[in-house]
């Protein structure tokens, strides 16, 4: 069974996330002289504090989750699960689990064996899974077996649209890859860099629109790509 999966993340939620990114934060390099140095953190420091605190949102030993979207099959509609404002990590991401293994059963049934463990697409799945088995590990919940380790190979234990599509170490942005395949565009109405303002407000819904979005997308380009879903046999 297909299972795909797209997750929405924002940078560390702590005061302590914030220390680290005020410290990890340095003048240019070319500013040599104390007083240049200080005139820089007056006029610019706040902003380039904060530039490398949204930068964590990318890297999953300091960014967190906020959202995460899945389809089980071909057909059945993309769930969105978000995390409230006020709710831990580690909640939110029992509840998202439990909430994509139940769906697993509902589609397809308990899976005890390999050979029925549900096939996970993500596009740039490395960033996907990766952040996901990190946050796991980090609030001490273990991962769930269908999540790919580290050393899992795409298209034997995972699905990666954009590694399917621009091969081993390519690129390609989802939006570009739908455009290509005649996919609507899911960024069409915003892109990542909303999602903490979204969260942040508690534009809930529409952050989860914006995650499902994602989601129906990859598992569209997934089924041209490896299924040939509306191509011509010639």
């Amino acid at each position: 069974m297909l299972l795909t999966i797209d997750i929405e993340t924002l940078p560390g939620q702590s005061e302590e996330a914030r220390a680290i990114a005020r410290a990890e934060t340095k003048a240019p390099g070319n500013l040599k002289k104390p007083e240049s140095i200080e005139a820089w953190w007056a006029e610019q420091g706040y902003a380039a504090v904060e530039e490398t605190w949204r930068k964590q949102a990318l890297d999953p030993a300091m960014g967190e989750l906020c959202a995460i979207g899945f389809a089980c099959g071909e057909d059945s509609p993309a769930v969105s699960i978000v995390r409230r404002l006020d709710e831990a990590e580690r909640d939110f991401l029992k509840r998202a689990l439990q909430a994509i293994q139940a769906a697993i059963e509902t589609e397809h049934g308990p899976f005890w064996h390999d050979s029925r463990r549900p096939f996970p697409v993500a596009h740039n799945a490395a960033f996907d899974f990766g952040f996901l088995r990190a946050r796991c590990w980090a609030n001490r919940i273990r991962p769930p077996r269908w999540v790919p380790k580290a050393d899992a190979r795409q298209g034997r234990d995972f699905g990666d649209t954009m590694q399917a599509f621009a091969g081993f170490g390519g690129r390609v942005s989802l939006s570009r890859l739908c455009r290509c395949l005649g996919i609507a565009d899911p960024k069409e109405g915003g892109d990542g860099r909303d999602v903490l303002v979204l969260w942040n407000e508690g534009q809930h819904e529409a952050l989860a629109a914006y995650n499902r979005a994602d989601v129906e997308a990859t598992r569209a380009c997934w089924l041209v790509m490896n299924l040939g879903a509306d191509c011509e046999v010639v």
